[in-house]
């Protein structure tokens, strides 16, 4: 295909700090090839996805691009959703969950060639409370952990801000009596996480089936609360082997209406996304994304 021309990447500021130097040599990548780039700055939670929509009706880019964490590329995402032209992204934070998922190694090279020439993909989603997320959705233990971080931590200490909060809420006691309802089946679990990709916090195999590029969610329902179990669910993850657990229970799910506790900490693709009761749900429009050649 020919190369992109018109390339607009919207760019969190505080997700970008510490990998600016990544991003600047990323544009001088593509305007030495001829691109012409423009960059538009985030002020707030929410208006990626506000400038998203505007610079897709607009008509004018071949690509839009978040560059930051997995949360700005899911507001990013939000407001490409049913537009025709395709999100790409620099991964500027601090898991870059998408972009191990779709195989893009974080050097400035790999992600000029992708921007300018690499495919243009459908990838499926999910939705929480009628908004799409690309990765996953966590219900309980990584909730709390994501709203338990102080932000000006996590730029200081990036991914050490997670494990100090992980730290913190295995502690205080990790595992909850969530009652939820799957595909009209009611369950119970005391950690649940709602997958669409592979990946989970990072490098780590959650659901290995999984295709970022094929619809469906898969329900993972850790079941006993206790801060061994979790020990061990950690200790899993690392190995690639949560499905192999008796304690945990996995399968695919369409519709997942999550009932209680009331006000338990939900993270979606990393970033806060408020307290039970929601309903989580398999996707019905696809994404377009370029991604490596």
């Amino acid at each position: 295909m020919a190369l992109r021309r018109f390339i607009h990447i919207i760019l969190n500021p505080t997700a970008g700090r510490r990998k600016r130097g990544l991003l600047d040599d990323v544009v001088g990548r593509l305007r030495a090839a001829g691109a012409d780039v423009t960059i538009e700055l985030t002020e707030a939670p929410g208006h990626a996805t506000e400038l998203a929509r505007a610079a897709a009706r607009a008509g004018h880019a071949d690509v839009i691009v978040a560059a930051g964490g997995d949360g700005t590329i899911n507001e990013v995402a939000r407001g490409l959703l049913g537009q025709g032209v395709p999100l790409g992204i620099v991964p500027l934070g601090t898991a870059n969950v998408l972009a191990i998922e779709i195989g893009l190694p974080l050097r400035a090279e790999n992600i000029a060639s992708m921007l300018l020439g690499g495919p243009a993909e459908l990838i499926g989603t999910g939705l929480v409370q009628g908004e799409i997320f690309l990765l996953m959705a966590g219900i309980g233990f990584d909730g709390e952990i994501v709203h338990g971080i102080d932000p000006k931590l996590k730029r200081l200490w990036g991914k050490g801000a997670f494990i100090w909060s992980g730290l913190k809420t295995w502690v205080r006691g990790p595992g909850h009596d969530i009652r939820l309802v799957a595909d009209g089946r009611e369950r119970q679990a005391a950690w649940v996480v709602v997958t669409n990709a592979r990946h989970y916090a990072g490098p780590f195999v959650l659901a290995p089936r999984a295709m970022i590029t094929e619809p469906g969610l898969t329900l993972f329902l850790f079941k006993s609360k206790s801060r061994f179990a979790f020990a061990v669910y950690l200790a899993a993850l690392g190995l690639g082997l949560v499905e192999r657990l008796r304690m945990v229970e996995v399968l695919p799910a369409r519709v997942i209406e999550f009932k209680g506790p009331e006000g338990l900490a939900v993270e979606i693709d990393g970033d806060d996304r408020g307290f039970l009761p929601q309903r989580i749900e398999q996707g019905t429009q696809f994404l377009r994304m370029v991604v490596p050649g």
